[in-house]
């Protein structure tokens, strides 16, 4: 009678052991399956912790220190307005490898090669037909042809509109700042017709 209690006894005492132990193998499996390394679980139900893959950058470390990084560019531009004050033109000059590079666009023009220049004066005043902008730039006391400040002309098609990108070493950008740039009516071979005139600047 006594040994079956006793036996009895310690049958409970190992299955309530070998409960306790599946259930706590059970929570641990959980909390590997819910989880990767270096995250935590949340006490929140509902809710799955987040997954994070690769390098973790933490706060203040660099990243990509000793990389590749991009050359610095510059950029300048100018919106170009004709006599009456309407917008008919824009154009960046960006610095780059030592040269610098002119991207025009301009709007109703007459269909035709209109010359381009930058000129000495940064001074657009429609009253003088644009004459306050001063003859074509010379920069580092060049005097020959082309002058430092000739351009590429722009072709403008007959629907008004024309654009041309080109590429000189004629001059840098911190020599064109607050000049003026202008673009010339159709045949003008002399300088005197200016159609359009803005001043460059950042």
């Amino acid at each position: 009678m006594f040994a079956r209690k006793h036996s009895g006894a310690a049958t409970g005492i190992s299955t309530t052991r070998v409960l306790a132990v599946l259930a706590a193998a059970g929570a641990t499996g959980a909390v590997l399956a819910g989880c990767t390394p270096d995250q935590y679980p949340t006490n929140e139900r509902g809710t799955t912790p987040p997954v994070i893959t690769g390098d973790q950058a933490h706060p203040g470390d660099q990243v990509n220190a000793d990389g590749p990084r991009a050359e610095a560019t510059t950029e300048m531009t100018v919106t170009l307005r004709d006599k009456a004050g309407s917008s008919v033109g824009f154009a960046t000059f960006t610095e780059a490898d030592d040269a610098v590079t002119v991207s025009l666009r301009v709007s109703g023009m007459d269909a035709g090669s209109h010359g381009v220049h930058i000129h000495e004066v940064g001074k657009c005043e429609a009253s003088t037909g644009f004459a306050t902008a001063g003859g074509h730039l010379q920069v580092d006391g060049h005097t020959g042809k082309p002058e430092s400040g000739d351009l590429t002309s722009v072709t403008v098609l007959e629907n008004g509109t024309g654009q041309v990108t080109s590429r000189t070493d004629a001059f840098k950008l911190e020599q064109i700042r607050g000049r003026a740039l202008i673009v010339h009516e159709v045949g003008d071979t002399d300088g005197t017709q200016r159609l359009a005139c803005g001043v460059i600047a950042e």
